[in-house]
């Protein structure tokens, strides 16, 4: 019994979350409907209020003041939703992307209408039809995975993705009149995708073959990200009928690098979908910031982006990891009053995550928190934002900005480990004169390295210190060059 002790205390202050944490953030549980595994893989709010979310096991839900209505059902495994115009909920199904039709107003749909099956469905567990969401003209976007179990020829492909019909792998869009174009290759597993505030197209790959760690990717038409399976639908590349062996140095010719990546198992493993705080202040002070779910750990992680010669890069950090929230997130979306609802498919058999409800909510209880607010870069080392003063005695010498460079192998493994690791010390470390930001000096910068920054010896002006202290920053561009 006395040998469990100190296990017992490890358990009991790894599970409670930090005081501050609690001040500024609370988690609880919401109703689902009623008698039902609540698989939640798609989320969205009408301009009056109501939520509609659609589950795994086929139905879609709506709900308003606490009352749940179920609006459609037997669909095929839908992995995404978004809403139209007035009576209108279009969902990406596996085989289709579906528009719901509600004609008379009583919230119940009468009729689904196919907009758009230009695109391969097999039977493949593997095979989901990620989204959706739709821009101010009425486009619809998404991505489509890999295939899991099969090579093209037919043998077996374990864990590896494959794509033996068109066009698995892509990210696409579907115009009004249902056009479908495919729009970027070579995404592993992008489960979910998602604008910022400028509308630019984001979506967050799962590690795996050719993905070394998941990873945020910024989605242009005709980009490549990374997976060569994809190019096998690209008419325009050359060795589409065999793109997995193409010599690695012409695939990393033409890929795009990530915006952001996430350590793997540090921050995560298996990443949802990216929704963009647009509360404007009423989620805390991170407005115009990406927030992503992971499908293993109980985890929300933050990204605080910037453009550097035309291509984003920034930096991720762990935004909430506490008691009280759950595993299984695939979808996030804010509600008309400001909370991340957080959309889990961890209830039934799918995904690791533990039993529960399949609805969560984290609301801001007007308290800031003190965080890093964002990382940018500088000619010479990074300047750290912060969400709130820095204690007036702070002095520089006192700070502690301990730096590990590093990169991510880019080739064919499920995986690879963090390299070419170096530890960093700063030339010089400044805090600015409003004590709001601070400067770190860093000669010989890298491109395409990942910049670990374990920050300590921080205060506020109340005493606090950094509610997450670690930020990882991918660095693709320098400044002036």
């Amino acid at each position: 019994m006395k040998n469990l002790i100190p296990s017992l205390l490890i358990i009991f202050f790894w599970a409670t979350p930090p005081l501050k944490a609690r001040e500024s953030y609370r988690v609880e549980s919401l109703s689902t409907p009623p008698g039902v595994v609540c698989e939640v893989t798609g989320l969205d709010y009408t301009q009056d209020g109501t939520l509609y979310l659609c589950t795994r096991q086929g139905d879609v839900w709506s709900e308003k003041k606490g009352q749940w209505n179920r609006f459609a059902y037997g669909l095929h495994e839908p992995m995404g939703l978004c809403i139209g115009k007035e009576g209108e909920v279009y969902v990406s199904q596996r085989p289709e992307i579906t528009q719901l039709i509600d004609e008379d107003g009583d919230n119940i749909c009468d009729y689904q209408k196919t907009i758009c099956a230009d695109f391969s469905m097999e039977t493949n567990f593997h095979q989901y039809t990620y989204g959706l969401i739709q821009d101010p003209t009425g486009n619809l976007f998404g991505t489509l995975s890999c295939a899991g179990l099969t090579r093209p020829d037919g043998t077996p492909g374990s864990a590896r993705g494959y794509s033996p019909t068109p066009y698995r792998m892509w990210s696409y869009q579907v115009t009004p009149n249902g056009q479908f174009i495919p729009w970027s290759a070579g995404l592993r597993s992008a489960n979910g995708i998602g604008f910022n505030l400028d509308g630019d197209l984001f979506a967050a790959d799962n590690q795996g073959d050719w993905v070394a760690t998941s990873m945020l990717h910024h989605l242009n038409k005709g980009d490549f990200h990374g997976h060569p399976e994809a190019l096998r639908w690209d008419e325009d590349f050359t060795h589409r009928t065999d793109p997995e062996n193409t010599p690695i140095k012409l695939l990393a010719g033409m890929r795009k690098p990530p915006a952001v990546h996430f350590p793997h198992g540090e921050l995560a493993n298996s990443p949802g979908s990216p929704i963009c705080d647009t509360t404007a202040g009423k989620f805390g002070p991170f407005a115009g910031q990406l927030f992503i779910g992971d499908i293993v750990h109980p985890r929300i992680i933050r990204v605080a982006l910037e453009k550097v010669n035309g291509q984003y890069q920034g930096a991720c950090f762990s935004f909430y990891h506490a008691k009280g929230l759950k595993s299984g997130i695939c979808r996030l979306t804010f509600s008309p009053d400001g909370a991340l609802i957080v959309g889990r498919a961890g209830e039934g058999n799918w995904a690791r995550g533990l039993p529960g409800r399949g609805l969560q909510k984290i609301a801001y209880t007007g308290t800031d928190p003190f965080e890093i607010h964002r990382i940018n870069l500088i000619p010479d080392g990074f300047t750290f934002h912060f969400t709130q003063p820095l204690a007036l005695d702070l002095k520089a010498k006192s700070l502690n900005f301990e730096t590990l460079s590093y990169r991510y192998q880019y080739g064919p493994n499920y995986g690879y480990p963090k390299s070419d690791k170096k530890k960093i010390v700063p030339d010089e470390i400044i805090i600015s004169k409003d004590r709001e930001s601070v400067q770190i000096k860093i000669s010989g910068l890298e491109k395409r390295k990942i910049y670990q920054f374990s920050v300590m010896g921080v205060r506020n002006q109340t005493g606090q210190s950094l509610r997450n202290s670690t930020a990882h920053y991918t660095l693709n561009e320098l400044l002036n060059q």
